[in-house]
């Protein structure tokens, strides 16, 4: 291990302290055997990861629990019950309202190459035929045309 003050070498990992210029090296010795702080960055990395497939799922439920709660309120409100119906439509509305967020937070944080992936591309088959066969115009071809005039 090396000091962070001196650059000395310490033949020691679990050394204490730099045998030259005397800094306290557990702090280094706890970073280097991936110790407390180094575990929870870790552990936070993978919570958050692990986080934003669950918004896919709450929102994927919350979706289908609108669709169910929607026909059991409309349900209720075509056989007369309309204070039931009433309030299972709008419990549907909010489940509708989280269900749309938790997807919207799940597709703003993947990386960027699965958005693109998950988006359909702009250009049709066509499209990308005849742009392959025309090169695109350089910035100069209008200056390039009235010198050679």
């Amino acid at each position: 291990m090396y000091c962070p003050t001196c650059g000395i070498e310490n033949n020691q990992q679990d050394a204490r302290f730099c045998r030259a210029c005397g800094v306290d090296l557990r702090a280094v010795s706890r970073v280097l055997s991936k110790s407390f702080p180094v575990k929870i960055a870790t552990q936070l990395d993978a919570y958050l990861e692990n986080r934003y497939q669950q918004n896919l799922r709450s929102g994927v439920v919350n979706i289908v629990a609108f669709i169910a709660l929607l026909s059991v309120g409309l349900g209720h409100l075509y056989f007369g019950w309309i204070k039931a119906g009433a309030f299972l439509v709008a419990l549907s509305a909010l489940s509708l309202c989280f269900g749309a967020w938790d997807i919207w937070i799940y597709r703003r944080n993947l990386p960027p190459t699965a958005k693109q992936s998950l988006g359909s591309s702009d250009l049709e088959t066509d499209e990308l035929a005849s742009s392959t066969t025309q090169p695109p115009l350089s910035v100069a071809e209008p200056t390039t045309r009235k010198l050679s005039n």
